[in-house]
């Protein structure tokens, strides 16, 4: 099975980095103050303005931790699937080079070849796209799961992640519920 696998805030604790952004400027709500919400709809407008700045900068992309349990998920999945990172990189052009190291760094098990740097998923040819963002979904042609973010709560996905430590039986619960 062929399995797309966002990076921020699925592979990478982009949350996290981009929160700590936040609370440095004086904003840090809490997360249930954030469920259902993006922080960037939160925040006033100059601290937003001024952290998309940074993220724009693209260098906020080099350091970011690796999600709990997705080196060794994905590690696992990519020995009985074939995996690709599918990215929405052109929301941020200059983070390409930063994420590209980024995953040589945390992921070397997976070939370069198979990073897709985009902005529409939905040109992503995979069985399965694994992403925070269910806006995502729309156009591609395989399953779609959503891995539980703050900002996706109360959204309707028919799968959903909780985290990365149920990630192989997930999988193995949409093939044959798919018959892939």
């Amino acid at each position: 099975m062929r399995i797309a696998i966002d990076m921020d805030e699925v592979m990478a604790d982009t949350h996290a980095a981009k929160y700590a952004l936040f609370a440095e400027r004086g904003f840090a709500p809490s997360d249930d103050e954030l469920s259902g919400r993006k922080l960037a709809d939160l925040a006033p407008a100059d601290i937003t303005a001024a952290v998309e700045c940074e993220m724009h900068k693209g260098f906020f992309f080099a350091d970011i931790a690796p999600m709990t349990g997705a080196v060794e998920a994905v590690k696992d999945l990519t020995s009985r699937h074939e995996v690709y990172v599918a990215t929405a990189a052109m929301d941020y052009p200059a983070s390409v080079p930063h994420k590209i190291a980024w995953l040589a760094r945390h992921f070397p098990f997976i070939d370069p070849q198979n990073y897709v740097f985009c902005g529409d998923k939905g040109i992503v040819r995979a069985d399965l796209l694994i992403d925070d963002s269910p806006r995502h979904f729309t156009g591609f042609s395989g399953q779609g799961v959503c891995f539980e973010a703050l900002h996706n709560r109360g959204e309707d996905c028919t799968y959903r992640l909780s985290g990365w430590a149920e990630a192989a039986d997930m999988v193995t619960r949409i093939e044959k519920d798919l018959n892939l």
